[in-house]
């Protein structure tokens, strides 16, 4: 019996008969074997197409993305270490700047402003996994680096309008004596030397001789320059940024261009002491009230031994030091010799 041939069972004879295979079962046997292996011969040259074979441009195109998405990694870190730095000046704001200013620091809801909510990065999901990724992680520290820049910027902008603010209201603070003299009644209740009753005595009075130079105690604005009389001949100084105004009385004469609206610096002369108005003889009285009227004692303001003459000392030797500095500096400029600038 041959092998691989097919038989059949033939009733009349009551035998097996051989199966002869018609042609056309041959052909198509044969055609279904070619067509399986065309079309897996198909298959496998579109998938070599898809992953191994490509045109100069896709290739050009695909490197081309490589270089970009290590760029953006790139960037990504540098971004990255920005922010650190950020959080590191921002510390240094809260615990520094802020501290030395004794401003409030800036709340951590405020510093979390923007941060939550809908994904703002949706965009990216139809890329690749590992390029939304990226891309995600990119945009993401880039919103929080525009945070903190704004933030930072903010607060650097307030810090500064703090320190103009406060550097403004320590030179209108009046922290010098008006004149040299001796203190010779302060400020409290006493028994008044004309009126023979116990009264408020609002200031302090200087005895000193009459023309006596008056000066203004801190920066600020003539306020009033005239006659009362109560005060005869006296000149107020408001100083808005401290929050001041301070009143020199009794003058003899007030001096050539003091009137409202003046400005005045610390030291200037306004006057010459006298004995106008209420008053039992030559002296300056002074005193110092806020800007709601109230007023204080002036011995809180006055900076020890810091007289007129005295601060007239220490202007010219802080004038002489700063000329020395810039010569100095002058020179090693000109010598091309660095200055220790650390102090």
């Amino acid at each position: 019996m041959k092998q691989n041939t097919q038989y059949r069972y033939d009733p009349e004879t009551c035998s097996f008969v051989e199966i002869e295979e018609d042609r056309r079962d041959v052909v198509r046997k044969v055609g279904v074997v070619v067509g399986l292996a065309l079309v897996l011969a198909l298959a496998a040259a579109w998938m070599m197409d898809l992953h191994l074979i490509r045109t100069p441009e896709e290739q050009a195109l695909r490197s081309e993305n490589e270089v970009l998405e290590r760029q953006l990694s790139r960037v990504s870190t540098q971004m990255s270490a920005l922010s650190e730095e950020l959080s590191r000046l921002s510390e240094k704001d809260r615990k520094l700047y802020r501290t030395l200013l004794q401003i409030e620091p800036i709340s951590e809801d405020v510093r979390k402003v923007g941060v939550g909510g809908s994904d703002a990065h949706r965009e990216f999901d139809r890329f690749g996994t590992q390029t939304a990724a990226l891309l995600r992680e990119t945009a993401s520290t880039l919103d929080q680096l525009e945070r903190q820049v704004s933030l930072q910027g903010a607060s650097y902008r307030e810090l500064t309008r703090f320190a103009e603010r406060r550097d403004q209201r320590l030179l209108e603070l009046p922290a010098i004596r008006p004149t040299e003299g001796p203190i010779v009644s302060g400020y409290g209740m006493r028994h008044h030397p004309i009126l023979k009753v116990r009264k408020m005595h609002a200031g302090v009075d200087f005895l000193v001789r009459t023309g006596t130079p008056i000066v203004t105690t801190g920066n600020g604005i003539i306020r009033r320059a005239e006659y009362s009389p109560t005060y005869g001949n006296y000149v107020d100084v408001h100083h808005k940024t401290a929050g001041y105004v301070t009143r020199y009385a009794h003058l003899s004469e007030i001096e050539d261009g003091i009137r409202r609206g003046v400005t005045v610096k610390r030291g200037e002369r306004i006057g010459y002491s006298g004995n106008t108005g209420r008053s039992t003889g030559p002296h300056l009285h002074y005193e110092v009230r806020d800007d709601k009227g109230r007023t204080l004692d002036p011995i809180d303001f006055f900076v020890p031994d810091m007289s007129p003459e005295n601060f007239y000392r220490l202007v010219e030797r802080t004038q002489e030091y700063q000329n020395r500095f810039a010569s100095r500096k002058d020179d090693a400029s000109g010598s091309g010799l660095a200055l220790d600038a650390g102090g």
